[in-house]
């Protein structure tokens, strides 16, 4: 900063009667008044116009200015900081200049030249390009002045290089092998399989090697050492070849076998203890050591004592461990308030109404988590956390921070089978209207064999109560192989909610059905008739998400009683059961979600079950790999008419891709059976699929091969959708 300052002693005295200013672009000479110290008719003070230069200058707009006394005017000349005029990028990719955007670095145009923001743009993408393992990166950036009050940016990058991990030693380690230990970490020595996307790449990562000291500690502690100590990382590079070396010095010590394992705490609480993940005679584990003293303080706090301490004590003697867990309870804990934030849309009594806590409520991890679980099942919310705020001893106030998610989505959908050709869904469907939970659905299906059109409406709790209503209308044409329907209806239903996991449904309809293109020999059928009936469901959700589901169970039961009237007489009764299972590693995290689906379905004639009616199998949430409808019973003639019974089941293991994405890989077999008086009909598939969700809905690709067919199978082996779910 440059400060110039021009007077002569003698005339200091005398008194100001105009003050001007010279090279002012970005501020008014109004403005500029208003910052300084000195006005009109003061004195020529040199100390208030020192302290206004300064003022000023904290604008941040100026590179010099000068005090100057021309008779008795004031005369502060500027000279103002150039504006850019334009900026030029060389070899900036547009992931780095979004995230400079997004960080707020990029100067923008007709902004001020700071060299500060300059040197700070500098400095991010050094170390931007740095975290992903290139170094000596060069970061130039060229200034062409046009004027003394504009300049031109050029920024320009020579990406550095990367440096080959040629070795990792362990000093000091001797119990377990370096195979065993360059698998706990990230920077390891390339190998011939490097070049593959999912294989280690072998280049160094120096933001990584903290996180690959931990790793390596941890490992040694999960394994029974409890004195290993891992040094923090010799990292040695060599700039001639580019090439780089990372040295540990290890101290292994004893490995520990748990003896004995003890809870202390007062034993006038009635608690139900957690099975203890540490086992005795076995090796000591800190992983399972951490997750047992979770689990042990939740279930204190599912008793009221949300401030419950556990502190593990051990004792050795020679290779044997000795472990007490003790437990500090506090005092039982009430709710004080219940706080809602973050929600823009969705009113503050919808997202109450799944928070199983209110005012003067003693506390319960459990009714904590269930709640959070409920929430995310809503569907119309992205992310939920509830943070336990500290008001006195004995009371606690639950803020509820809620990320409203995508409550409206627009779902698309093509695929393509030998028999259906090629097909397109859409629908749009809004969860949570007017932020009210009511959710609201219009959907079209068409292809050259289906057309569906139908238009829903959900309230899951009629002015806020434990009752749920539902009404859809509908037209559906549908061209089977052996048969063409045509469909046009309605249905009306209520439900009422039974406990936080389980609800009840009863629902009318009533269906006018127009069949042809079917067998004339086929006595049974009717050209025209009627369905009026009546649906009674019961439903069993414990899941913790609406897309991805990673623990608990989803159940269904319904049964269609068709008779009430019109011509159709019949019993269908369809049960469904998922279970979804964490997979934990030795550190307790989830690295994969098991999953298992079963669906059955029976079907009791009582006068006339039309042909549309009956179970088909084949297409996503059926046996993928098989055209929609396309597994069927046939009779004398070859024409499909459809099963009473069916069976579908199947396991899939899928595992996060991106959890920030929210992109998931997953592998399936999907098993489906079918029959008229039995299951005699079965086939089988195997697969892989990409899930995604994505601001207009989950994506999903699948990729199935069947595995047990039969000549004339109707089969589809890739299937891309928008919505579809396991």
């Amino acid at each position: 900063m440059k400060k110039v300052v021009l007077f002569l002693p003698l005339i200091l005295f005398a008194q100001i009667d105009k003050i001007e200013y010279k090279g002012l672009l970005h501020i008014s000479p109004v403005t500029a008044n208003s910052l300084i110290y000195i006005n009109k008719g003061d004195d020529f003070d040199i100390e208030k116009i020192d302290k206004s230069i300064k003022k000023l200058y904290e604008t941040g707009y100026f590179q010099t200015i000068k005090a100057v006394k021309k008779n008795n005017t004031l005369i502060f000349e500027c000279i103002e900081k150039p504006t850019i005029l334009q900026i030029t990028f060389e070899n900036l990719s547009e992931d780095l200049k979004k995230l400079l955007k997004e960080r707020g670095y990029l100067p923008k145009k007709g902004e001020i030249l700071s060299e500060e923001k300059l040197d700070n743009i500098k400095e991010f993408i050094k170390s931007y390009y740095l975290s992903k393992g290139y170094f000596n990166t060069v970061v130039n950036i060229e200034k062409n002045f046009i004027s003394p009050t504009s300049v031109k940016l050029t920024i320009s990058i020579k990406k550095g290089e990367e440096l080959t991990i040629k070795d990792v030693k362990f000093f000091g380690a001797e119990k377990l092998s370096k195979d065993e230990l360059l698998d706990k970490i990230e920077n390891r020595p390339r190998t011939f399989w490097s070049f593959l996307p999912f294989a280690n790449s072998g280049k160094l990562n120096i933001y990584k090697l903290i996180s690959d000291r931990q790793a390596l500690q941890n490992c040694y502690l999960n394994l029974g050492f409890m004195d290993a100590y891992v040094s923090d990382p010799l990292a040695k590079s060599n700039f001639d070849n580019y090439s780089a070396a990372i040295d540990y010095s290890i101290h292994e010590g004893v490995r520990y076998i748990v003896k004995k394992i003890n809870i202390d705490y007062p034993k006038n609480i009635k608690v139900t203890l957690p099975e203890l993940n540490l086992k005795t005679d076995k090796y000591f584990n800190v992983s399972a050591l951490r997750e047992d003293m979770k689990n042990i303080q939740h279930a204190f706090a599912d008793e009221g004592y949300a401030y419950a301490k556990v502190y593990p004590d051990i004792k050795k003697d020679g290779s044997n461990a000795y472990i007490t867990y003790k437990v500090i309870p506090g005092e039982i804990v009430y709710i004080r308030n219940v706080i809602i934030k973050g929600n823009t849309k969705t009113l503050d009594r919808v997202i109450r109404r799944n928070v199983y806590l209110a005012p003067g409520d003693k506390f319960s991890y459990r009714d904590l988590t269930d709640s959070k679980n409920a929430l995310q099942r809503s569907g119309y919310l992205e992310d939920v956390k509830i943070e336990q705020k500290k008001v006195s001893s004995n009371k606690i106030d639950l803020i509820v921070n809620v990320k409203e998610g995508l409550s409206g989505s627009l779902k698309a959908g093509i695929s393509y089978g030998s028999y259906s050709k090629l097909g397109f869904n859409f629908s749009i469907t809004e969860r949570n209207v007017f932020g009210s939970g009511q959710s609201v659905n219009a959907s079209m299906d068409t292809s050259s064999k289906d057309k569906t059109y139908r238009f829903s409406l959900y309230n899951p709790r009629i002015f806020d109560s434990k009752y749920s209503f539902n009404t859809s209308v509908f037209n559906r044409e549908f061209e089977g192989i052996s048969y063409t329907s045509k469909e046009k209806g309605f249905t009306v239903g209520i439900g009422k909610k039974l406990s936080r996991y389980l609800g009840a449904n009863v629902t009318y309809g009533f269906t006018k059905t127009k069949l042809s293109d079917y067998d004339v020999s086929e006595d049974y059928l009717k050209s025209h008739s009627t369905k009026s009936y009546i649906v009674a469901s019961l439903n069993y959700n414990t899941t913790d998400n609406y897309f991805f589901p990673t623990t608990g169970h989803k159940a269904s039961i319904s049964a269609q009683f068709a008779g009430l009237g019109g011509d159709e007489k019949f019993i269908k009764t369809v049960a469904n059961y998922k279970y979804f299972y964490p997979l934990k590693g030795k550190t307790y995290e989830t690295y994969a979600v098991l999953k298992y689906k079963v669906k059955a379905g029976v079907i009791t004639d009582n006068g006339y079950l039309p042909i549309n009616e009956k179970f088909y199998l084949g297409g996503i949430g059926s046996v993928r790999g098989f055209s929609s409808y396309s597994i069927s019973p046939v009779d004398d003639e070859g024409n499909e008419i459809g099963g009473k019974y069916e069976l579908i089941m199947g396991p899939e293991i899928s595992t996060p891709i991106s959890l920030k994405n929210k992109l998931w890989a997953s592998g399936f077999i999907d098993y489906g059976a079918v029959g008229e008086d039995g299951l005699d009909i079965s086939r089988s598939s195997i697969g892989v699929s990409i899930d995604w969700v994505t601001a207009m809905g989950p994506i999903s690709f699948v990729w199935a091969w069947p595995i047990k067919t039969e000549d004339g199978d109707d089969t589809r082996k890739f299937e891309f959708s928008f919505g579809a779910s396991f």
